[in-house]
């Protein structure tokens, strides 16, 4: 759900930067990442050590069949915002430096926060997979679903989470 639609909930986002994407009309789309541990999910981890995190992964298909949009690089990045159609976004994405992620080096963190954006919500039944931490947090989302009647494979993944 966009950050607009949303209340009673903990933003775990860096109220700064939300002002800046907020500046940009960008809190009434989902933003997903294009890979796990990015600058975003480290900082955001290591900020929050109590919480367990759970990784929503959709098909690109979903993405370029609904209208979402592509923003190739970080949204506050220097440069000025390219909100761009999917398949725009996909192709103008520096992909050798996404896969540098060397994040000491500007250029491949900023494009490491490229972000791939629903304009609506999205629902549960597209999601592909979620990924987990541990066995125990893999039992208590499996848990969640099984109350809601949602089916969605499960995958522990440690390595896709800083703890």
């Amino acid at each position: 759900m966009p950050r607009a639609q949303l209340h009673n909930f903990i933003d775990v986002a860096d109220h700064e930067i939300l002002g800046g994407r907020a500046a940009h009309g960008l809190e009434h789309y989902v933003p997903f990442h294009f890979f796990a541990k990015n600058p975003f999910d480290g900082k955001v981890q290591k900020d929050n050590p109590l919480i367990d995190f759970v990784l929503i992964s959709v098909h690109r298909n979903t993405a370029s069949e609904n209208g979402w949009r592509v923003i190739p690089r970080h949204p506050l990045a220097n440069q000025k915002l390219e909100l761009l159609e999917y398949a725009e976004g996909m192709k103008s994405i520096d992909w050798e430096m996404m896969n540098l992620r060397d994040y000491h080096n500007a250029e491949s963190r900023s494009v490491c926060m490229a972000e791939c954006l629903s304009p609506t919500t999205v629902p549960v039944n597209v999601f592909f997979k979620l990924f987990v931490s541990s066995e125990d947090v893999k039992q208590n989302v499996e848990m969640i679903l099984r109350d809601h009647n949602v089916e969605i494979e499960v995958l522990v993944n440690q390595k896709m989470f800083i703890r």
